[in-house]
């Protein structure tokens, strides 16, 4: 058995030393592909390539093309129907819901464009099941220049800006050319000079739309964007004139296929966008006040959760795949999730961070909808004041965000017990350092559970009226009359003193001071006082304002009117 073992042994040692060396020979073959060179084209060994050989390799290329035939629809021929019902089923329900669709502010291009939609959804999906069973160049080309045509029609409708139009249908264009050029298998004097042009165009182009989107004062990431666009050709041009073919050809071709992914993902975030709005305020979610009124900021959060995770596990794998980081997409998200460091005995990779974050993210997505839930429906319907909703809704906050805080550490592979370690290191080091955060934070949780003080009550602060305003994890903020925010921390609040005006009730006495002149009649001077106190909205009814008389003053009597505020803010 020992025997057999050093065997094996040296036999996996071979394995190994040849899948290393085969790499490395891969390795080099692409390099050197990416750095063949061939004569400058300014050079005479350029021109002399032109000769009646070209003409020939050319028709030579355009022979050996393998055109669509009986075979490749016996192979492909049900995924070619399948994808021509789809395309139908979306062109129907888009003309069939065409009224609905243009009522909404994101997916009114739809209707605009119905075949469009169909066509270009259809390849979009049906695409992934030709490349599993193997794609012809012809119908990938035809595939191709259908959703190339779509997809820019599709944003034609779309953008306002005529220049983001032509931008993308020349995208399209110069796409659909360099596929075509790729399989009729174009000399390569003549694909230089494809590139050299194509690249001058798109310069020219860049540098107009550029000016454009300044011009129409657009974002700054797209004149950026067209700025380093130029940039890149520009280099490509001379790299390809200098004579580096194989690395201008690259860069030029890995340009176009980064450029239509990029601008697919646009599109696609903005429809999924449109659907998370129709969910919240079409469906039946509607009849929710919490989501109608914080529509805006549920579907911001939702959104960019969403476009990180399409982009961080489908975009920047595909980008990295393209540019020939990894042999196929599957090694590309593997290969970027893997990424990672050690921390002790734990390894961090990229993957675990993303779903912690995620945790997280979604730990204060759903604290956030929980408390208006809580506080607009649930509690608001049976009648529990506002301090006691707002107590409630904070406390639930806090468990929330502390169990996602939790779960998104067990998610990067921290083991129960040595969290446990952790929470305990982390508690002497509060009980050395962290004393008054510590000592505000449950403060604030008394104030919450107590509520000697609740968010709308008006407290006296050396003489000031002010109104609680929130009540946070560390400190609580009160607003004056004059509209300025006071902090105080909250240990303040639970240890010292403090006068609350509406703690049990909102119902003030007001005392006030009136003098009038020696010889005055008394009653009409206690009778005027009653009426005034009376014929006033902001006055307790049902309790009777009093008129007292107080002392003989140095030049007046003095008189008290005495009357109760039925709220605490109206006594000014």
């Amino acid at each position: 058995m020992l025997t057999v073992q050093e065997r094996a042994g040296n036999v996996q040692e071979k394995i190994i030393a040849i899948d290393a060396k085969l790499d490395s020979l891969i390795l080099d073959a692409r390099l050197g592909v990416r750095v063949n060179t061939s004569p400058p084209m300014f050079s005479s060994m350029y021109f002399s390539q032109y000769s009646s050989e070209l003409w020939y390799a050319l028709q030579d290329g355009l022979i050996e093309v393998s055109w669509i035939d009986r075979r490749f629809m016996n192979q492909q021929g049900v995924i070619v129907l399948f994808q021509v019902l789809f395309s139908l089923f979306v062109i129907v329900a888009v003309y069939r819901n065409r009224q609905a669709l243009k009522d909404s502010e994101r997916w009114r291009f739809l209707p605009a464009r119905p075949f469009s939609a169909g066509l270009f959804f259809g390849t979009i999906v049906f695409m992934l099941f030709y490349e599993n069973r193997g794609l012809q160049a012809m119908w990938g080309l035809y595939l191709s220049i259908v959703g190339g045509i779509c997809f820019a029609r599709l944003n034609s409708a779309l953008s306002p800006a005529s220049w983001k139009r032509q931008f993308v249908y020349g995208v399209v264009i110069v796409s659909i050319v360099t596929r075509l050029t790729q399989l009729i298998m174009l000399p390569l004097p003549l694909m230089r000079l494809f590139t050299v042009l194509a690249a001058l165009a798109g310069l020219i182009f860049c540098l107009w739309c550029a000016g454009e989107a300044r011009r129409q004062k657009d974002s700054r990431v797209y004149r950026w964007t067209l700025q380093l666009g130029v940039c890149f050709l520009a280099f490509v041009i001379i790299a390809e004139i200098w004579g580096k073919q194989g690395l201008a050809e690259f860069l030029f071709i890995s340009m176009l296929r980064s450029i239509v992914p990029v601008l697919s993902f646009m599109l696609f975030m903005y429809i999924i966008r449109g659907f998370i709005e129709w969910i919240f305020r079409t469906s039946s979610l509607r009849r929710m006040g919490l989501f109608y009124q914080d529509i805006d900021v549920i579907v911001r959060l939702v959104t960019l959760f969403i476009n990180v995770a399409i982009c961080g596990f489908i975009l920047l794998p595909g980008i990295l795949f393209i540019w020939g980081a990894y042999d196929e997409l599957s090694e590309a998200i593997k290969g970027l999730l893997s990424l990672g460091f050690n921390l002790g005995g734990q390894r961090i990779s990229l993957d675990l961070v993303v779903i912690s974050a995620g945790i997280l993210y979604g730990s204060f997505l759903v604290s956030s909808i929980a408390q208006k839930l809580l506080i607009d429906q649930v509690l608001a319907k049976r009648r529990v004041e506002t301090g006691v909703r707002v107590s409630i809704a904070r406390f639930v906050h806090y468990v929330l965000i502390f169990v996602g805080f939790v779960v998104a550490l067990l998610a990067l592979g921290f083991e129960f017990t040595k969290l446990t370690i952790i929470l305990s290191a982390l508690g002497v080091g509060i009980g050395f350092g962290l004393q008054g955060i510590v000592n505000n934070f449950v403060s604030g949780l008394i104030l919450l559970f107590e509520r000697p003080v609740r968010v709308g009550d008006f407290i006296e602060l050396d003489g000031k009226w002010a109104e609680i305003k929130n009540i946070g994890l560390r400190a609580t903020i009160v607003q004056t009359f004059d509209q300025a925010d006071i902090i105080i921390p909250n240990a303040d609040l639970v240890s010292n003193q403090v006068i609350n005006w509406t703690l049990s009730n909102r119902r003030v006495r007001l005392i006030i001071s009136v003098g009038v002149a020696y010889g005055s009649d008394i009653e009409l001077v206690m009778k005027t006082l009653v009426g005034c106190a009376k014929e006033n909205s902001g006055i307790a009814g049902e309790l009777t304002p009093q008129v007292l008389f107080q002392s003989f003053g140095e030049s007046s009597l003095d008189f008290e009117l005495r009357v109760w505020v039925q709220n605490a803010e109206d006594m000014l």
